[in-house]
């Protein structure tokens, strides 16, 4: 970008990327998750990628990239991104009204594809065990599974979390996307899982984390997806966690038809959340959940007369 075109911006920015690393930078202060930032980070890099001349010509940048994807989803993404960046560049004087005035896209539909647990068990199967790598999927696919951690959540787990008596997960509130920590119950399998593979981990790496990568270090979370997506294109079965997360509530919602606890197990803020979400539980859930937990039954229950 010429010195002409970034004075007539009047910006103390000198390109585009500059000003995403403050507006990254502003944001991580404020407390926003490392998932949050990684997916702003992506998505407004792709965007720079594909349009470059972005700060010369917003509007005409912005309109074809948001209407790019066939997905529902991923045109709300794209533009929930580019609104929370563009008012940034507003603030910092950069522009003097944002090009996304007038822009507006409602949330998409919360049904998601759930995988069934024959999916689950034919991807595992299909992992190389002789692999650190994936291995470590292989564990963290199960936690998911388990206790319907976000990708975030479990990326920064550290082992000091892990309450191996009580068989307790800790979720901090820095890697929670409401910010807000909660501990979770794990299943005694899943306990042996983590014992397991924690002894996997050399000594001189001296980390805390969970699941470090091979060098010890953070797992970021977007490598963590990329893992999941390279796995699922080599044996052609398609994986997510937040599939398994699905999952995992769906189950236990079954089980306990307790809305309340199903959103205590998940960390959403409201049980209005967890609500919208598994609206795909049908009539037949109903019907069960009311069988089992049936007051009137207890109180209709005939009672043996006593003998004389």
């Amino acid at each position: 970008m010429s010195p002409a075109v970034v004075a007539a911006l009047n910006t103390p920015y000198r390109d585009a990327h500059a000003a995403l690393d403050a507006f990254l930078a502003i944001r991580k202060a404020e407390g926003l998750s490392a998932c949050t930032l990684d997916n702003y980070r992506h998505t407004i890099t792709m965007f720079f990628r594909e349009y470059p001349c972005f700060l010369q010509n917003p509007r005409a940048a912005i309109l074809p990239f948001i209407s790019e994807p066939e997905k529902e989803w991923s045109r709300f993404t794209r533009i929930k991104v580019l609104k929370v960046f563009c008012k940034f560049l507003v603030d910092e004087e950069v522009f003097d009204e944002t090009p996304m005035r007038n822009i507006k896209c409602s949330i998409p539909g919360k049904r998601v594809d759930v995988p069934t647990t024959e999916d689950v068990k034919t991807f595992l199967d299909a992992l190389d065990m002789k692999k650190y790598v994936e291995r470590r999927l292989r564990v963290m696919l199960l936690l998911a599974l388990d206790t319907g951690l976000r990708r975030g959540e479990l990326c920064g787990l550290k082992v000091e979390d892990f309450d191996d008596h009580g068989l307790l997960l800790r979720v901090r509130p820095e890697t929670s996307k409401v910010r807000k920590g909660r501990t979770v119950p794990i299943s005694p399998q899943v306990g042996k899982e983590l014992r397991r593979f924690v002894g996997l981990r050399l000594p001189e790496w001296r980390s805390p984390w969970m699941f470090p990568t091979e060098t010890g270090g953070a797992l970021k979370p977007s490598a963590f997806g990329h893992q999941i997506r390279r796995v699922s294109d080599r044996i052609g079965e398609r994986m997510k966690i937040h599939g398994l997360r699905h999952l995992c509530a769906t189950e236990f919602l079954r089980s306990t038809g307790n809305i309340a606890l199903t959103a205590a197990l998940l960390g959403h803020a409201s049980i209005s959340t967890t609500a919208k979400f598994y609206e795909h539980l049908d009539v037949h859930d109903l019907q069960e959940a009311h069988g089992q937990a049936s007051v009137v039954s207890g109180v209709l229950e005939p009672t043996r007369k006593r003998r004389v």
